[in-house]
């Protein structure tokens, strides 16, 4: 995928935010299936627990994923990538279920295209993904991390309101108005992850 050969060409390598580390950009149309192809999240959190380490699982959420694909070759431009969302979810139920047979007890979803000027239907439809996995997720503590920015109120306030998640992550280094925003109200009972670490300055 990220090197190509003499007859299929390398995948799109793009910046992850504004940072300078790549990612491959996932090729989407309407017909393309999703399936459990592999358990890298899986196997590795194995591999930790038996070293005694009991470590959070981290995945790239469903929303993020799709928001940052583009249509494949011979798609049209305007193909609709979030009208793909509800075929997402039943892979990432049986990751969950994985995860959750072998002893986890916490997983991380980053989102953080949520820093992005989302419209109300991208919100909408962020939700709605949340809300599918809900019955999966049940017993699990559930991370939603975002980072790189500020995130903007109405997206807070979506981000905030899933009944499935327990710990949301914000960027304090580069988020002061994110912030102001828990300050002005985050939810009860709920926990808070700060990122307080400039993850761009090599120096400690």
């Amino acid at each position: 995928m990220a090197r190509g050969n003499a007859s299929v060409p390398a995948m799109e390598m793009t910046k992850w935010f504004d940072t300078n580390y790549h990612f491959i950009v996932p090729e989407l149309g309407p017909d393309v299936k999703f399936t459990y192809a592999s358990h890298k999240a899986v196997n590795e959190y194995k591999e930790a627990k038996a070293l005694g380490v009991d470590t959070v699982p981290v995945l790239v959420g469903p929303f993020t994923f799709l928001s940052l694909s583009k249509p494949a070759k011979g798609v049209e431009k305007t193909f609709p990538k979030l009208s793909l969302l509800d075929k997402i979810p039943p892979v990432y139920k049986e990751v969950i279920a994985d995860l959750k047979a072998a002893g986890a007890s916490a997983i991380q979803f980053d989102e953080p295209v949520l820093v992005m000027d989302l419209e109300s239907h991208q919100l909408e439809a962020f939700a709605n993904a949340y809300s599918e996995l809900e019955s999966s997720l049940a017993g699990l503590h559930v991370i939603n991390e975002t980072y790189f920015a500020d995130v903007p109120q109405e997206a807070y306030k979506t981000l905030t309101s899933l009944n499935a998640v327990s710990g949301f992550g914000f960027d304090l280094v580069r988020g002061a108005k994110t912030l102001d925003l828990i300050k002005g109200g985050f939810p009860a009972g709920k926990f808070l992850y700060a990122g307080v670490v400039d993850g761009r300055n090599i120096w400690a």
